[in-house]
């Protein structure tokens, strides 16, 4: 019998059959083809992987209805014929499809339309941005409320868009109808504040998206699946209330076939758009149970660090959700869907929820912190086993030095891991002791039974040196040595104990905290001393807390940090001068010196790569390959150890 047999049965929607219960969601790397509009060969085979991970529908990511006033930024597939230019793209949207299809799974396509959230420069009409009401944005760019026949072209827009879907092969729609976009926009009384029949009751706020999926509908004809995405909590005040998402959902009944339930808005509360290691897992079930509580008959796929299959198998076997919708799960692990259904749930390498895939789209090119291969499929395609077995040396047993024996192993090699410790897990031996750290800390475990798993031969409590190299004789070398704590250097400093002290030497800490650092160490120390009844005060010396945390984690770590704020107090622009036994000095902004007091006094301020040991190793003159990795290279974050570990194996 299989583990999970309701998560593994079929699903079957308008004669279109759903091979199980995971499906994926529209998560990033849309790049089109310059001359088709279609999407480009690595794009092709980043949701290729998906379909043959076992997924039973894969989702392409945000693609607008219309080139004219529905686009928000550069570099946008087109599906609809482009005439002006020649852009006939049905021919290669195809080969997007039977990718998907041959695997198994069903194509499903997202098609958006931003509404005032769209850029003028980006659109071909460049002329007025178009939303619910009239207004100027705060950029100064001029924003037209629809008129009704605005309303009759984008619904048009969008059942266009639809059937050039049909035609190149998809058998799903997913109209987005939350997050912010032009139908969410309309559905919420945030932005939606029209006092004619299209604005206040959500009977009139539903009037225009209900007439849009009423034209897909319609010119899609019966045997297509249309799936909606909506916001169950915009996490905004003034948010639509879940009696108007229940509404809705009965509105949409017999056009509509999946309603799958995200949360949050881009604009106002974008952290709960892709929940953060710092929110609960299946964080929007409440709003899906809502639902099938009212007795909303479409079926109901919801989102939002589903990551326990005992769980999605439970949701599904009681009727809380038809299906599950995995996002960034299946950028850390593709074949997630498969794994679970084998009951293999020990070999998925877990997403962290840590926000860089999606802040990388922003500030560089896609990936994934615990999976090196997403974003790179094209140019791992001859990705070769090693032509010859070679004794592969990895110093350190941190998640750099794991991923790079495990990585050196599964490609044909010899490998042994060394650790000074007496255990593996390196920086994030810390998850086991901080409560808001289970994902990061599942994420080392899975590492470690990765490497337990395999043929490695592990030496703990061993010392590389010279000695080590020449009793040993690798070949290859990768040193993944990490990094140690800067030490602050201030009068005093003796009577300061460093932040990690929070969880190695509790006995150590006592009720009242100062903690000099508010990077995103220091931040996330406070947390954890704020949850362990601790009162803190951090003492930053710039103007900012979390400077290097991203776009995503930071507003979420603020909002959790403001839920204690009797326990956490920080204070920004102040440079320590000294710490005595009962306290800290500090100069506040304006040069005046300050006092404040506490009986524990804990430092964060970056830490220093330990190049000694590489430089040991590199003398050593008997290697024919030898690479640094991680934080030895320079202090930084876990996916700088994680793909170095991974390439560097890669290069044996």
């Amino acid at each position: 019998m299989r583990k999970y047999p309701n998560l593994s049965s079929p699903y079957t929607i308008r004669n279109i059959t759903f091979r199980n219960r995971i499906v994926t969601t529209p998560t990033g790397l849309t790049y089109p083809d310059e001359y088709s509009g279609a999407p480009d060969f690595k794009t092709v085979l980043f949701y290729e992987k998906k379909a043959r991970g076992g997924a039973a529908s894969v989702t392409y990511g945000e693609t607008p209805v219309n080139n004219v006033d529905a686009v928000r930024r550069p570099n946008v597939d087109i599906l609809r014929p482009d005439f002006s230019r020649m852009i006939l793209p049905n021919k290669d949207w195809v080969k997007y499809t039977d990718a998907i299809t041959r695997h198994g799974a069903i194509a499903s396509i997202q098609l958006a339309h931003a509404g005032l959230f769209a850029e003028p420069i980006f659109n071909a009409g460049k002329g007025a941005v178009i939303g619910p009401v009239s207004f100027v944005k705060e950029n100064g760019t001029p924003v037209k409320g629809m008129d009704e026949a605005d309303m009759a072209r984008i619904a048009n827009d969008f059942a266009e868009a639809a059937f050039c879907a049909k035609n190149a092969g998809f058998q799903e729609v997913m109209v987005q109808c939350c997050h912010g976009w032009l139908l969410a926009q309309f559905l919420s009384p945030v932005w939606n504040t029209r006092t004619d029949e299209y604005g206040g009751p959500i009977e009139n706020r539903a009037k225009f998206p209900l007439q849009v999926l009423k034209a897909v509908r319609e010119k899609i004809g019966e045997d297509m699946v249309i799936e909606i995405r909506i916001s169950g909590d915009e996490h905004q005040e003034n948010g639509w209330p879940i009696e108007d998402v229940i509404k809705f959902s009965h509105m949409v009944e017999g056009i509509v076939d999946i309603i799958q339930i995200s949360a949050g808005d881009y604009h106002n509360s974008e952290h709960y758009c892709f929940s953060d290691t710092l929110m609960p897992h299946f964080c929007n079930v409440p709003v899906a149970r809502a639902l099938k509580k009212a007795g909303v008959k479409t079926a109901i796929s919801v989102v939002g660090a589903a990551d326990d299959p005992e769980e999605m198998e439970r949701l599904v076997k009681e009727g809380i959700v038809d299906f599950i919708a995995i996002g960034r799960g299946a950028l850390a692990d593709s074949d997630m869907p498969k794994k679970i259904l084998l009951g293999k749930e020990d070999d998925i390498r877990p997403c962290v929820r840590c926000g860089e895939c999606m802040d990388r789209i922003y500030n560089g090119f896609y990936s994934c912190t615990v999976n090196a291969t997403t974003g790179q499929e094209a140019y791992l395609l001859n990705t070769p086993v090693a032509e010859e077995k070679k004794k592969v040396l990895v110093v350190g047993g941190g998640p750099g030095g794991m991923q790079a024996a495990i990585t050196a192993y599964d490609r044909g090699h010899e490998v042994i891991l060394v650790e000074k410790n007496s255990c593996l897990g390196g920086t994030l031996l810390f998850t086991d002791i901080d409560v808001h750290k289970k994902d990061l800390k599942k994420f080392k475990d899975y590492l470690i039974g990765q490497v337990l798993k395999r043929k490695i031969t592990l030496r703990l409590n061993t010392i590389a040196d010279t000695a080590l190299l020449e009793e040993l004789k690798p070949e290859a070398i990768i040193v993944a040595a990490g990094a140690t704590p800067r030490v602050l250097k201030v009068d005093g400093c003796e009577h300061a104990y460093h932040a990690t002290a929070a969880y190695y030497q509790p006995e150590k800490v006592g009720k009242k905290v100062v903690l000099i650092g508010g990077g995103l160490i220091g931040c996330e120390v406070a947390l954890h001393l704020a949850e362990l009844d601790k009162e803190v005060t951090i003492l930053e010396i710039s103007d900012k807390l979390a400077r290097d945390a991203n776009m995503f984690h930071r507003p979420t770590m603020f909002e959790c940090m403001e839920k204690k704020k009797d326990k956490i107090h920080s204070i920004l622009n102040a440079s320590t001068t000294a710490i005595k036994k009962n306290g800290v000095v500090y100069n506040d902004a304006s040069g005046n010196e300050q006092f404040v007091e506490a009986d524990t006094m804990l430092y964060a301020v970056g830490s220093i790569a330990d190049t000694a040991i590489v430089e040991e190793l590199r003398a050593w003159d008997g290697w024919e390959y030898f690479r640094p990795i991680g934080d030895c290279t320079g202090a930084s974050i876990i996916r700088k150890a994680v793909h170095g570990g991974y390439y560097a194996a890669l290069d044996i």
